[in-house]
Order: structure tokens, then sequence, then C-alpha cells
């Protein structure tokens, strides 16, 4: 699907409103915006053409066919809704469907143009984003599969913080390896990188283990780390209540290692069953 930067679409039931919409946007520089009925979208064959970074949706007063229409767009779009009055199950329901704003005409419009240029610069900010990560992807930084670091990464990470370490003894590091089964790596990748830290880094060990490497930090901290996660996975944040997860934990601190790899090996060899009632069902 084609993407340009600023392109709106209008979804109204009437051609007349559409285009009052659209004076009020184009006398203020915006030229990338096409019209569309709201009974008539054609998802497929605006696939073939241009993805909106924007939704306009006024369905003047047709409650039933906005509801149908949300019910149609596609994930990832954020449309503002135009409401005529405010109706609380129809704005539940936008909002459940992905609705950015639900604004009650008649509206103001210098804070209606604010609306777009807040929305539309979210887009360009997601954009990038997914750009940055498929760099790092083609990179071999990050794995696809689990959106964290690739083994090969992580190890290389781990082995520049031990050396940190033997160079300055002060120095602490630890590390919490997570062993999964059930669900899937992207749950667990997204898990992870929510409880860790800004300054921990996150990895995938080999197939089945994630590593979670923490500078500056002893095994308390570590451990801390793990409860933080249990208690995500106890409340289904970020894995869904579902999937199945089941997971075992190890904490190692440097202290007293030789290597990086001894310190995975401290962390393998602690690898426990997760506390009663931890799993994900």
């Amino acid at each position: 699907m084609k993407q340009a930067p600023d392109a709106i679409y209008i979804v109204t039931a009437s051609p007349a409103r559409a285009e009052a919409i659209k004076q009020v946007m184009v006398l203020r520089g915006f030229d990338e915006v096409v019209c569309a009925s709201l009974k008539g979208m054609d998802w497929n064959a605006m696939a073939q053409t241009v993805q909106p970074a924007l939704l306009i949706v006024d369905a003047e007063g047709d409650e039933a066919s906005l509801l149908a229409f949300m019910a149609t767009v596609p994930a990832g779009l954020k449309p503002l809704v135009l409401a005529d009055r405010f109706d609380e199950s129809v704005f539940l329901a936008c909002h459940d469907a992905g609705a950015r704003d639900f604004m009650l005409k008649p509206v103001p419009d210098a804070y209606f143009m604010s609306r777009i240029i807040s929305t539309l610069q979210e887009h360009r900010l997601a954009q990038i984003a997914r750009q940055k990560d498929q760099i790092l992807e083609d990179l071999g930084v990050t794995s696809a599969r689990s959106g964290v670091l690739t083994t090969n990464y992580l190890l290389k990470q781990l082995e520049v913080a031990a050396m940190a370490v033997e160079a300055d003894p002060s120095q602490s590091l630890s590390i919490l390896m997570v062993a999964f089964q059930g669900g899937q790596p992207s749950q667990l990748g997204s898990l992870l990188k929510e409880s860790a830290r800004g300054l921990d880094w996150v990895g995938e060990y080999f197939l089945d283990k994630f590593v979670v490497v923490l500078p500056q930090t002893g095994k308390r901290g570590a451990l801390a780390l793990g409860r933080r996660l249990f208690q995500r996975l106890q409340q289904g944040h970020g894995v869904g209540t579902a999937s199945g997860m089941r997971l075992r934990m190890g904490a190692a601190e440097y202290k007293g290692c030789r290597n990086y790899e001894e310190l995975l090996n401290q962390a393998l060899s602690q690898l426990q069953t997760e506390p009663e009632g931890t799993s994900v069902r």
C-alpha cells in the first residue's frame, strides 16, 4: 500500500458536507485530501492507491451507519469522529474501533485543525519508529520474531558490559534469564521490554530463552525484575489471558565470574519454575 505523509480521507454521508470540511483544510495548506462516501468506502480499492495518514468521519447524525463503518476501519488508522450529539454507547464503540478523537459539532476551526496536526505528527513519529525497527532488523540487531535484540548482538553487549566490570570491579552487573513454553516470542519480548528499565538490554538467547542484561545492578535488582515480570504475567499485561505461557527464571551476578559465559551458565543453572499460580492460561 502506498503511503503519503499527509494523505487525509474525509468520509461523510453527503458530498456537500465532505467538500465543506475539505475547504476548511485546503485553506490551511492541506492538499492531499480525498472525499469518500460513508456507505461506499472501498478499503480494497484504497489499498491499491494511498493509505491515509488520517481519517475524518462525519456520519451527519446517522449513528447506525457510523458504527457499521467504524467496524470496517483497518487496524492502525486513528479516525477523528465528528458527532452531532454525545451518546455513550456510540462513543465507546468508536473508541474501541480505534478513534483518535470524538468531537461534538460545531467544532471550532482552530481546535479542529489542532487535532488534525497533532494526529498527523503522531502518524509521522510512528512511521519513523517502524522504519528504525526495520533498519535494526536488517542490520541483525533486533529479531523480527520477538522485537528484542538478536542472540548475537545481545552476547556482544554482554561481553562489553563484563569487560567494563573487569576494568572497574566497583561496578555491578547482573542478568535475568527467562525460559518459556507456550505463547509467542513476540508476546514475551514485549512483556520483558515493558518490565525492564530503559538502561537494560533485552534479547533472545537462542530459541526458547531470553536474557535481560542489567548494568550497574546486583542480583537483587535482577530478582526484583523477575518478580515484576511475574506480576505482569499474572495480570495478563502484554500477553493476554489465553496464551498458555509458562516461564522459568534464573538470576546471576557477575561478581566472581571469570567471563560472561560463566555468568550465563550460572543463570542457566538457576532456572526455576514460576511460583504457584503465575502461569497464564
